[in-house]
């Protein structure tokens, strides 16, 4: 027959091993696989307010049309062993790159060169196991970046 304190225990062995399963059951969100970008949303800076706000639709839709134009895919490869491979074509041009990345909680670390010394600067906005969007902060401009699951 158990004691008090058996039963405790027991009961704290159960509630732990309930909550294992439930996270094993549950479909966690992950970046890695290979993802394609699909959005490319462009901010400006309010000088009004001095913060980023999204550009006019005239303005998107003449980058969205230049990026068509061009024939911009990119393939982003994001592998479990902490590396990625970016795969960008546009205009008849291929350009691969490979790197380590870090992910801290929504702060993606992609190891972008720092250029005129400042760090790229990414926010994990939305993760589903189809897409993912982020905020993107080069030279101080936000970006919104949208990617789909391609594969794993």
């Amino acid at each position: 027959m158990l004691n008090k304190q058996d039963h405790m225990k027991t009961g704290y062995y159960f509630l732990i091993a309930a909550m294992l399963l439930i996270f094993n059951h549950c479909d966690a969100q992950s970046i890695v696989g290979k993802w394609q970008r699909n959005l490319t949303k462009w901010y400006q800076l309010d000088k009004t307010t001095g913060k980023q706000v999204p550009v006019s639709p005239d303005v998107q839709k003449q980058f969205e049309e230049s990026m068509e134009a061009r024939d911009y895919k990119e393939i982003l490869e994001i592998k479990s062993d902490g590396t990625y491979t970016s795969t960008v074509s546009a205009g008849g041009e291929t350009k691969v790159h490979s790197e380590h990345y870090t992910l801290s909680g929504k702060n993606l670390d992609l190891n972008i060169p720092l250029v005129k010394g400042e760090k790229t600067t990414i926010t994990i906005e939305t993760l589903t196991s189809t897409q993912m969007t982020w905020n993107l902060i080069f030279m101080n401009k936000l970006t919104g970046l949208g990617y789909k699951r391609i594969g794993d």
